[in-house]
């Protein structure tokens, strides 16, 4: 039920957004300042996530985003108070918080943001590569192929927020490059990259939040 009505306020918030885009070293964002004018507080929704994806990590997303909002300067309504009004609403009559301005009136946040982690994973792959060396015969440098293991990680997440009077998006963020590889020797690892991503998406936020017109 949670999942559907989620769903079905996103397509809500799917309102063009001004034509004002941000380039940033991880993240791309795209952002309504209008709209944004009028956000103070705000509502972190629970995040989806593709079926492979551990639970855990969009309760961690969700963990991080509300610091990054707070540190941007915006209130965020708090957790345990957020789940309580959600629970309350689902054994109302209606049985379903139909839209995002009730929940809005329930909460008092001026905008929802909702998360998706579509990929979180990590792979070893044969990558070739060329060298170049010497022949000991014809000393002549010559390009050898070569091939070699290296770790691939994967971590795709992307957000909306969406104003809780009409429905528009406000912001959304998607992080760029998903994908990294590194020497098998590397000590980074699936939960670290993750991390990294996660704070430069954090920093981007705020820089894209604070910046003027």
């Amino acid at each position: 039920m949670k999942r559907k009505m989620f769903h079905c306020i996103i397509l809500l918030g799917a309102a063009v957004l001004s034509a004002y885009f941000i380039s940033c070293s991880t993240s791309k964002i795209s952002l309504n300042r209008a709209e944004l004018a009028k956000v103070n507080t705000i509502a972190i929704m629970n995040f989806d996530c593709a079926p492979d994806v551990p639970k855990i990590i969009a309760t961690e997303c969700e963990e991080a985003f509300i610091g990054y909002f707070v540190d941007a300067g915006r209130n965020v309504v708090e957790r345990t108070k957020l789940a309580s009004i959600m629970k309350e609403a689902e054994r109302s009559l209606s049985g379903v918080v139909s839209n995002s301005e009730e929940i809005g009136r329930l909460t008092g946040a001026q905008a929802l943001f909702f998360g998706t982690i579509t990929q979180y994973n990590e792979e070893v792959k044969w990558v070739e590569y060329h060298e170049y060396e010497k022949n000991p015969v014809t000393k002549e440098t010559e390009k050898i192929k070569k091939a070699k293991r290296k770790k691939f990680f994967t971590f795709q997440i992307q957000g909306r927020l969406v104003s809780t009077a009409n429905g528009a998006a406000i912001l959304t963020i998607k992080n760029e490059y998903p994908e990294r590889s590194y020497e098998m020797s590397d000590s980074m690892t699936l939960n670290r990259f993750k991390e990294y991503i996660l704070d430069q998406m954090g920093a981007d936020l705020k820089k894209a939040l604070a910046e003027k017109d």
